[in-house]
């Protein structure tokens, strides 16, 4: 079975071409029971950066299988890329609630990592750290926002 076949769409005319073939890596992103054709399919795709996007993208998307997604980076660079961003999703996977939580720790996060948290977390102590010690402007008036809001609610 084709990667077409699996999420029901017709093959793109143009599969030489990047463009054409992204609408159906994102089709297929969103159908779990079509990962691994997906990955098989993004394994021998000629293109490094759609594989790259791919691979990041189903990080956030398929936790059992983030190893093998950081795996399909095209190079060392890439691969080292992915591998942070595997570590930060799993630090999202608990809304940053993780060992040795401080104003050190968070220094070490990526504007990503801080943003993201700071528009997710439910977790007060990351909110207050992200408001306080936060990189941006944004990072911090997002967590104080989300801070407040989950205080009203107790």
């Amino acid at each position: 079975m084709t990667l077409a076949e699996c999420v029901g769409m017709p093959v793109p005319v143009g599969m030489h071409d990047g463009h054409e073939r992204w609408p159906l890596y994102q089709q297929a992103m969103g159908s779990p029971e079509c990962g691994e054709q997906l990955m098989a399919t993004v394994a021998v795709d000629p293109d490094p950066v759609l594989v790259m996007a791919v691979a990041l993208a189903m990080l956030g998307i398929d936790r059992a299988g983030r190893d093998r997604w950081v795996a399909l980076a095209p190079d060392e660079h890439g691969r080292a890329y992915a591998t942070r961003r595997a570590a930060e999703h799993a630090i999202l996977d608990v809304n940053g609630d993780v060992p040795e939580l401080g104003p050190e720790l968070i220094a070490t996060w990526t504007d990503w990592l801080q943003r993201t948290l700071s528009e997710v977390s439910t977790v007060p102590e990351v909110l207050r750290l992200l408001a306080e010690h936060g990189r941006t402007k944004r990072i911090r008036g997002t967590a104080a926002g989300r801070g407040h809001a989950l205080r009203r609610q107790r």
